[in-house]
């Protein structure tokens, strides 16, 4: 069943390219609009630009996972899982990286491209990349829990963010705290290794709480 289930989340993403390339335009259009609002001081963007990659990102995650469960529920799929033998929580663990990784992923890998575009310092770029790997998937399973919140309520575009943002600052603050330290030439370990801590606690408890929380969206 497990693989069955995997073959068909990647065949969703597949069958509607615009889970792909919608948050990859959407980045760039966002990255590309500062530098027309900021002027051209090179060195004022090259400093700024890192803050804005991050909040970019936060944006681009809740647009991905804003009704991440709506198809499921509006097709029954839900309850399918819930009253299933299976294990729930490793089906919600698999959709948690898929998203993750159809969304996010492809954002991640053309950030060395933005550095160019923007100047960005090979140990500043290093950085980045580092800390949107360890906390793009902490930012994907917060904005699945707010979907998985907010399931049941008809009207839940501005209540998902607004559940899911204030849980996104602990991500934003290490990650520009490690990026500032690279630049000032300070070491940045402390803030790597909170940020691997969060994900070491998010990724595997996520499944476990998006399990209850679904099983009362659906009771409600």
């Amino acid at each position: 069943m497990n693989s069955i289930i995997f073959k068909k989340e990647i065949y969703t993403y597949f069958r509607n390219l615009n889970y792909i390339f919608l948050p990859l335009i959407f980045f760039f259009l966002v990255i590309s609009i500062f530098p027309l609002v900021i002027g051209p001081n090179k060195s004022l963007i090259a400093k700024i630009i890192p803050g804005i990659i991050w909040i970019t990102i936060i944006f681009t995650s809740l647009l991905s996972s804003s009704n991440f469960f709506k198809d499921d529920y509006n097709n029954g799929i839900i309850e399918m899982y819930l009253t299933s033998e299976k294990s729930i929580e490793f089906i919600l663990f698999l959709k948690i990286i898929i998203c993750w990784f159809f969304t996010i992923f492809p954002i991640i890998i053309f950030i060395p491209i933005v550095s160019i575009m923007f100047n960005i310092s090979l140990h500043t770029l290093t950085t980045i990349f580092l800390t949107l790997l360890l906390g793009t998937p902490v930012l994907v399973s917060i904005g699945i829990f707010g979907s998985a919140l907010t399931m049941g309520i008809s009207k839940n575009n501005i209540l998902g963010p607004i559940i899911t943002v204030p849980f996104y600052i602990p991500v934003l603050i290490f990650s520009a705290s490690a990026i500032e330290s690279v630049s000032n030439g300070l070491p940045y370990d402390l803030q790597i290794y909170v940020l691997l801590s969060i994900l070491l606690l998010i990724l595997p408890t996520m499944p476990y709480l998006l399990k209850y929380t679904l099983r009362i969206s659906i009771n409600n």
